[in-house]
């Protein structure tokens, strides 16, 4: 009862994916007539595209003027796809990348983790205010609204949002602003030891993993 905020990470602490990345190109694609790719090469891919456009345009492209949250995702399914099969023509490409942008901002790829729901609702019943902390780009929004779950929240900050990224101390520091609350007061729960964990723990806040 000594928190009065309490903030969520989302993917694989309170969501997850229905399927692996791989898995969910492999799928999409199917559907749009490019079939028999391999789900484990487009794991790989994703991974190695992620953290190249992480490098290049941080935080989804932030404080880039070469582009947008919504182009970043967009170009880095592009250049998986490119990767995975030199054949496809950029209009295919496209396509798929347009048809999985939609998926991912809806209810189509996330489950919900089992618990959850009464969780939030306990921690609704003690706290004085519930919201997240997500290194997310805006899309985040759709995604709680379409799996039912944005009304919990007080609040939602992305990193896209917010101009940095957990652990950056400054990201868990609006929330305390805003609703003027004491970081003593103040609970993180996430999935990531560093990101979640620590980055709360040295912004002086508690958190559990």
């Amino acid at each position: 009862n000594r928190f009065r905020l309490v903030t969520f990470d989302i993917t694989d602490t309170l969501l997850r994916f229905r399927k692996p990345p791989g898995m969910q190109y492999a799928k999409t694609a199917a559907l749009m007539g490019v079939k028999n790719l391999d789900p484990n090469k487009l794991q790989n891919l994703f991974r190695e595209e992620f953290k190249n456009m992480a490098k290049k345009y941080p935080n989804y492209g932030r404080n880039s003027k070469e582009i947008t949250w919504q182009e970043w995702w967009i170009l880095l399914v592009d250049n998986v796809f490119k990767r995975v099969d030199e054949k496809l023509s950029q209009t295919q490409i496209r396509r798929i990348s347009e048809r999985l942008f939609e998926q991912y901002r809806s209810n189509e790829c996330y489950v919900h983790i089992e618990g959850n729901l009464e969780l939030l609702k306990k921690i609704r019943d003690v706290t004085k205010y519930v919201g997240v902390i997500s290194n997310n780009d805006p899309g985040l929004e759709c995604v709680l609204s379409s799996m039912n779950i944005r009304h919990e929240f007080d609040f939602v900050y992305t990193s896209y949002d917010l101009g940095v990224q957990k652990p950056d101390c400054a990201a868990f520091l609006k929330p305390l602003e805003k609703y003027n609350v004491h970081a003593p007061e103040a609970l993180h729960i996430g999935n990531l030891y560093d990101k979640d964990y620590i980055g709360a723990r040295n912004a002086g806040w508690s958190s559990l993993l």
